[in-house]
């Protein structure tokens, strides 16, 4: 017997009650390390705002190893936030260890049919072109939109374009 294909399902819109952490865009680790702050604005291929979007990081602790596990709460080294209507989103986490530190990041959104997959990367592109898992971008100047720009004070800016010029480099699953 042969069923019918059902037609495919966009992700979203988010129930907020549901899926709104308390503290979600706050990062928590079971051991001490350096403040940082990522801030960003999710945009379309229009230039357009994404709003109601959901942001979702996870990173090594500041010893570059898998966070320990929550006792209660979030778990350890992962966020959880929404876009505001002007698309700009804010985590609040520790600098990641590891020799070149990133934090991986799921955006989920209104008209995806799958999460994007991508990363945040926490030091200068020169040094991001180092990264073994970069290797086939590492002569394209679509490398720089992985990179989190410092604006001093242990805050960085990370713009994401979901298409078009200057689109963000996505991964696949």
């Amino acid at each position: 017997m042969s069923l019918p294909r059902t037609p495919s399902q966009t992700v979203g819109p988010f129930f907020h009650e549901a899926l709104r952490w308390k503290d979600g865009g706050r990062v928590r680790f079971a051991e001490p390390g350096r403040p940082i702050v990522i801030e960003g604005r999710l945009i379309d291929g229009a230039g357009e705002p994404v709003a109601d979007a959901l942001v979702e990081t996870w990173q090594l602790s500041p010893s570059g190893k898998a966070p320990a596990a929550a006792s209660a709460g979030n778990p350890h080294g992962f966020g959880r936030v929404e876009s505001a209507k002007d698309g700009t989103f804010r985590i609040e986490t520790l600098m990641p260890g590891g020799p070149i530190p990133f934090i991986d990041v799921a955006i989920l959104a209104r008209g995806l049919l799958k999460a994007l997959r991508t990363r945040a990367y926490l030091v200068p592109e020169a040094q991001v072109r180092g990264d073994p898992a970069l290797k086939a971008l590492a002569a394209s100047p679509r490398l720089a939109t992985l990179v989190a720009k410092p604006e001093g004070d242990g805050r960085y800016r990370w713009d994401v374009r979901l298409q078009g010029e200057g689109e963000t480099v996505f991964f696949s699953a």
